[in-house]
This record gives C-alpha cells, sequence and structure tokens, in this order.
C-alpha cells in the first residue's frame, strides 16, 4: 500500500468536480497527494433553492450524470476506490435527501452528505498540507467560497480549531442582490452590507489577523488568474500565489465593473462562472477586509484533496482487514 490511486467527486452548488491522485499510504500521515486527473463541470445544483427551498429535478439528473461520467473516468484511469462528497446545495434542501439517491442510482456509488463541520476541516487540512512548509507551523485562516455556503476555519498548521459555515456563495449572493447588467450600486452595496453582517457575526470568535489568509474555490482562483494574467487554468501557476491587498480591490472593481457579456470573453472565467463571479469577487473583499494581511494566498487543493485522503484512508483499512 506504498501508493494508491484513488478518486474523489465534489458535489457541490454551482459544479461537480472529480479528483483522481496516487496518494502515499505509508506511515500514519494524511499522505502525500501526487494529481492523476482534474476535471469540472458547472451544474448550478444549488439555482432557486434560496426561493423555492428545494433542487429541481433537471439539475439533480444533471448531478448524477455528471458523477456517472466522472466515476466512468476515474475507474478507467485506475482508481480502486472513490468517495463521493455532497456538500451546501444538498444538505441545505429540502429534497436533498431524495437528490442523493437520484445521484447514487446514477453514479452506482453511495453519496455522503457532509455536513458544516466535515467540509470546513476538509478544506482546512488540504489547503494547509498543499501550500506546505509555508503555512505548516504557521496561524492561519482558511476560507472557501462555493455557491452556496462558505466555510472559514482558523487554525495553527494542519490542525484546525475554530470554524463557521457562512450561509452565502457565489450562486445564492448572485440570485438575492445582483440584477442588473452590470450589477447597482445599490445590488452591490445591498450584498456588501448583507456579506459583512454574515461575516462580522459568524466570524466574531476568530483572530483578528493571522500571518497566512488562504482562499480556496474558483473565485479565488479567477481572482488569482487575473492578477498573474494568465488565461488558462493551471494549478501550478497559481497554488501559492499571493494576490496583494491594493490589487484585490483593483480586481474586484474590474470584474464587477464588467458587463456580463465581457466577462465572458475573459477566457479564464467562461460562460459558466461569468454570472456569479461578481458576487463572489465581493465576498471575498469583505473576508480580506475582516482579516487583513499582507496579501491573499490562492490555494487550489480544496475539498477533492480532503475526500482522495479519505478514499486512501479506506482503501487502507480495508487492506489491514484483509491481511
Amino acid at each position: 500500500m506504498q501508493r494508491m490511486r484513488v478518486g474523489a467527486i465534489d458535489i457541490g452548488s454551482n459544479s461537480v468536480r472529480l479528483l483522481v491522485a496516487d496518494v502515499d499510504g505509508r506511515g500514519e500521515g494524511p499522505g502525500s497527494v501526487e494529481t492523476v486527473a482534474r476535471a469540472g463541470e458547472i451544474c448550478r445544483l444549488g439555482r432557486g433553492i434560496g426561493r423555492s427551498g428545494a433542487i429541481v429535478e433537471d439539475l439533480a439528473q444533471r448531478a448524477g450524470g455528471l458523477a456517472a461520467e466522472f466515476v466512468r473516468r476515474a475507474r478507467a484511469l485506475g482508481a480502486r476506490h472513490i468517495v463521493l462528497g455532497a456538500t451546501a446545495a444538498i444538505r441545505n434542501a429540502a429534497n436533498g435527501t431524495e437528490v442523493a439517491e437520484i445521484i447514487e442510482r446514477r453514479a452506482g456509488l453511495p453519496v455522503r452528505v457532509l455536513s458544516g463541520d466535515q467540509e470546513a476541516r476538509l478544506v482546512y487540512r488540504s489547503v494547509v498540507l498543499g501550500l506546505g512548509a509555508k503555512a505548516s507551523r504557521s496561524a492561519c485562516i482558511v476560507f472557501d467560497i462555493g455557491g452556496g455556503s462558505t466555510e472559514v476555519v482558523s487554525g495553527v498548521g494542519a490542525g484546525a480549531g475554530r470554524w463557521t459555515s457562512l450561509p452565502f456563495g457565489a450562486v445564492s449572493l448572485t440570485e438575492a442582490f445582483l440584477h442588473t447588467n452590470p450589477p447597482a450600486d445599490h445590488e452591490v452595496a445591498a450584498l456588501r452590507d448583507e456579506v459583512r453582517r454574515e461575516v462580522m457575526h459568524g466570524c466574531a470568535s476568530m483572530p483578528e489577523r493571522v500571518p497566512l489568509l488562504a482562499g480556496v474555490g474558483g473565485t479565488v482562483t479567477v481572482l488569482a488568474a487575473l492578477d498573474r494574467g494568465i488565461e488558462a487554468y493551471d494549478p501550478s501557476l497559481l497554488e501559492g500565489r499571493s494576490v496583494r491587498r491594493d490589487r484585490l480591490t483593483e480586481l474586484v472593481a474590474r470584474i464587477v465593473g464588467a458587463p456580463h457579456e465581457e466577462r465572458m470573453g475573459w477566457p479564464i472565467i467562461g460562460e459558466g462562472r461569468a454570472d456569479i463571479v461578481a458576487a463572489g469577487a465581493l465576498a471575498v473583499e469583505i473576508l480580506v477586509e475582516r482579516f487583513p494581511s499582507a496579501g491573499l494566498v490562492c490555494s487550489t487543493q480544496g475539498l477533492r484533496y480532503g475526500l482522495v485522503r479519505i478514499a486512501a484512508e479506506e482503501l487502507r483499512a480495508a487492506a489491514e482487514a484483509r491481511d
């Protein structure tokens, strides 16, 4: 069990994402992760939940189809164990259990609906381990802006401490506040007020500032890519990239001020994220305001990396039980 090829599928509020990786199975630690393949498709599973409280049938079926295709890909690449994890959309929807069952039938594997605590701790650990030495002994704040929720965790090194799951994400904020193109000043102001209120309340027990502030998720990678001036997503160019606070303010203003059609033409954003990136960027700006630091560090190793470590741990445990 020196190297285990495993897979993880993250079923989020905005997208479904695949990771196939080789995980070091030696020792008792978390194990190093070597990426074999990554993929992601926009699904918008969380669309409309704020209004109806439920996930619509066609989106559930689309998520199930994507999960099934990603399971096939992972197995074709040699993954011996695959973990499917679902987050805020299924966790919060009134029909979340039924949607999970639809995905399970399509994919042929169980769906684990993660609690806010599980999601936050898995993301924190993945980000810190991915950043390596710069984070291994540092006090850290890690946040993950998804489509329907935002997890914020404080800790030291890989050990997570306090956490909170804030009830907003790029999809839900867009649906609630941003209705004109580009967003009107009063819409932006209302969104900022709501996010600031939730952050100030939800993060009240967290440190005022830490040496390392890191973010994960599509919005953060867009900001880091724009800062670096690249047009195609390349994790090797973005992992650990620090965006200065003044530069971040400029980038958020650029995104929010651009019409939807212009944002769609930016290769790093594309059609699937162009309509929600403004809300996500505004939320990032408020989080950076709450946790002042020299810059925001971009992580590309979010929940999927935590799930593949779980897959590897389970595979190793099964092998040891057989022995």
